[in-house]
């Protein structure tokens, strides 16, 4: 019976630290994947901004061509740089700022403007971890 004791002693003497090392290495990766998450969710919303700006620039223009407004006013402009100015730099910001009073020339809708997204390649180049 007495080896039984210390078997039971021993064992749980060399368990205690291997599961404290299980613990803290599933911690750890648990940590890593959720930097990794959230990277992908902060490229999500940035890239749908993007989207959604260049959707809304491309509704600008001739009314004869199609165009529902003929320029991008102060109004429209304001829900797309608060959001920007969470997501993104000073130097996106400023980017749609710029576009006020502006409209867009282009017709092609399905070329995307490189003008319009030069800036935002900064923001959105995949980063290998």
């Amino acid at each position: 019976m007495e080896n039984f004791k210390d078997y039971v002693q021993y064992s749980a003497a060399i368990l205690t630290p291997i599961l404290a090392v299980v613990t803290i290495t599933s911690h750890i990766i648990n940590y890593r994947l959720a930097q990794k998450r959230r990277n992908d969710d902060l490229f999500n919303r940035r890239y749908q901004l993007l989207l959604s700006f260049e959707k809304l620039w491309r509704t600008t223009g001739n009314e004869n061509d199609g165009a529902t407004k003929m320029s991008l006013q102060w109004d429209d402009l304001a829900p797309f740089i608060d959001e920007a100015q969470y997501l993104f730099g000073n130097d996106i910001v400023e980017h749609l700022r710029a576009y006020e009073n502006k409209s867009c020339k282009e017709r092609m809708t399905w070329v995307p403007d490189l003008k319009l997204r030069k800036p935002f390649n900064k923001y959105l180049k995949y980063k290998k971890w």
